[in-house]
């Protein structure tokens, strides 16, 4: 019997906590439906284009943006994940995120962004490692197996890639106008010519599999002609 299959696009930043988080419980619902194919396939959205080229210290980043309750918003952070496989072991930087998008677009055409950004977010939240730098970009893309001859060209000379930053410019541009996301992470779901179901933020792995379900009997009913069209979004957990 063959799987039925949802495609979800996620729009995120590296520099998202919860974006991480997001990932985590949107993996854990899809491994709670082995019923189910899912094509995920993630892209831009830039919280800050302006953040420190060699990013921050997370302390100093956290304490500039929120004060007193810094300590706080991290350890809250730090809790909501850890249930879910975001344990936040080792999180020193916050990253300028321009090149980490540009290593995700490149592995997006390769099939591989969705796992791209599990290994950035690792590299960010559980190693401490800080994904503004480009060894950390190529050791990352080598892990994925990416061409080298790709690698060098975008990370190997102090020279964007013009294509691959295009590429993050476009993406954050489709998100913020077209899509008028205001914050992340945002998942868009849909199976075959299914609405597309809309949520925003680190959703219970619940809220997943209920829009997951939905896409599918949608998908399932309007077999053979039918209108596709945008869900109500959610909201929840995210970064603005």
């Amino acid at each position: 019997m063959s799987r039925a299959s949802v495609n979800v696009t996620v729009y995120s930043d590296l520099a998202c906590p919860w974006c991480y988080v997001g990932l985590r419980r949107l993996d854990k619902a899809l491994a709670g439906m082995p019923e189910v194919s899912a094509t995920k396939e993630w892209h831009a959205f830039l919280l800050d284009w302006n953040a420190p080229a060699g990013g921050q210290p997370i302390e100093e980043a956290l304490r500039k943006k929120f004060g007193p309750q810094a300590e706080a918003i991290l350890q809250r952070v730090a809790t909501s994940g850890r249930a879910d496989g975001a344990t936040f072991a080792n999180w020193k930087w916050r990253a300028n995120t321009v090149k980490g998008h540009m290593l995700v677009a490149l592995a997006r055409k390769h099939g591989r962004s969705h796992e791209a950004n599990e290994l950035l977010f690792q590299k960010s939240y559980e190693t401490g490692d800080n994904i503004s730098d480009a060894a950390t970009l190529l050791d990352v893309g080598r892990q994925l197996g990416l061409p080298e001859e790709e690698l060098q060209a975008a990370f190997g000379g102090d020279e964007m890639d013009g294509e691959l930053l295009r590429e993050v410019q476009r993406d954050d541009s489709v998100a913020k106008g077209q899509l008028r996301v205001t914050g992340v992470p945002f998942f868009l779901i849909s199976s075959g010519d299914s609405k597309t179901y809309a949520l925003s933020g680190a959703q219970p792995p619940e809220a997943f599999q209920e829009a997951v379900q939905m896409a599918l009997k949608e998908a399932g009913s309007s077999a053979g002609g039918g209108s596709s069209g945008e869900g109500g979004a959610c909201t929840g957990e995210g970064c603005t």
